[in-house]
C-alpha cells in the first residue's frame, strides 16, 4: 500500500486520551491512504498496551514503543525515520484533527509546490475536547485563531535534504526551530485557509510549569547558538488579524461543514 501521508503522533503520559485520539483518526476521510505512526518514549501510561491492538487490526497504524525517554521533536524525529509517505505531519494527543484535515493538506500539497504547509488553527478551552459540536460553523467562529503554525505543520519527506530533522536538543521550540529553517533555506511554504485544526489550551500545561521554566532556559540557549533568524513566518502569513474578522463575519468562507 503506497500511502499519501504520514501523521506523527507522539505520547507520553497521555493514557486517557487514546480513545479519543484513535477516533479521531478513524474519522478521517482519507484514513485508509494515511499511515499513522504512534510513538511512545517509556511513558508511565504504557500507552502501548492500549494502542497496540489497534494498530495490530488497522495495517495503516503503527506503533513505535521506545524503552528510552525522549524528547517531543527526538520523538518526530524516530517517526519520521520509518514513514513512508511523501508527506509527512504531526498531531498531539490533546489537539483535534478535522475529519477533512489530511485530505485537504494532501489535496493542497498535491495542487501547490510548497515544501511545507499548514491551516488555520483555532484555539479551544482543554475542557472542550470532548465537545460533540466542535466542528460546528458557530462553535469555531467563536474561537480565537492561533497566529503560528506550531500545533500543526505538514511538510514534504524529501525536504529532509536540505532541511536535515528537528532539533531533538529542544523540549518546547523545536517546531519553530523547524520553520526557522524553512525560511533561512528559502523552501517555499503555504497557508490553507480553513480552519482545520484545534489546539487545545490548559493553564495546565508544562510550559507554565517550573519545570517548563527550566526547559525555557534550555531551550534560549539553544536559539542564542542558532547562525539564522529565529522566527515564526509572520512576514508570510501577516493577514491573521483580517482572517479572524473573516471568521467571525463570514465564517463559512473558512470553515468546512461536516452535516
Amino acid at each position: 500500500m503506497t500511502y499519501r501521508i504520514s501523521v506523527l503522533i507522539s505520547t507520553y503520559d497521555d493514557a486517557s486520551l487514546v480513545n479519543k485520539k484513535l477516533a479521531e483518526i478513524q474519522q478521517q476521510s482519507i484514513f485508509e491512504f494515511a499511515e499513522f505512526i504512534f510513538i511512545e518514549t517509556a511513558s508511565p501510561g504504557k500507552e502501548r498496551e492500549l494502542l497496540a491492538p489497534f494498530c495490530k487490526a488497522h495495517p495503516n497504524c503503527r506503533l513505535l514503543a521506545l524503552d528510552e525517554r525522549k524528547t517531543l521533536y527526538e520523538a518526530w524525529n524516530a517517526g519520521w525515520d520509518i514513514s513512508t509517505a511523501p508527506i509527512i505531519c504531526y498531531s498531539n494527543m490533546d489537539d483535534c484533527m478535522h475529519p477533512y484535515l489530511l485530505e485537504e493538506v494532501v489535496t493542497a500539497m498535491d495542487n501547490n509546490p510548497w515544501g511545507a504547509c499548514t491551516v488555520l488553527i483555532a484555539k479551544q478551552p482543554l475542557e472542550n475536547l470532548y465537545k460533540k459540536d466542535m466542528w460546528s460553523i458557530e462553535y469555531l467562529s467563536s474561537l480565537e485563531l492561533s497566529h503560528r503554525p506550531g500545533p500543526f505543520t505538514a511538510w514534504r519527506a524529501s525536504i529532509r535534504e536540505r532541511l536535515g530533522q528537528f532539533d531533538g536538543h529542544f523540549y518546547s521550540s523545536g517546531d519553530r526551530d523547524f520553520w526557522s529553517r524553512l525560511q533561512a533555506k528559502k523552501v517555499g511554504y503555504g497557508l490553507i485557509k480553513k480552519v482545520l485544526y484545534l489546539y487545545s489550551k490548559s493553564d495546565q500545561q508544562l510550559s507554565k510549569s517550573a519545570a517548563g521554566s527550566e526547559r525555557r532556559m534550555n531551550d534560549k540557549a539553544l536559539i542564542a547558538e542558532k547562525p539564522y533568524a529565529f522566527s515564526w513566518p509572520y512576514r508570510k502569513f501577516p493577514y491573521y488579524y483580517c482572517l479572524q474578522i473573516q471568521l467571525r463575519m463570514f465564517p463559512r468562507t473558512l470553515c468546512l461543514d461536516i452535516g
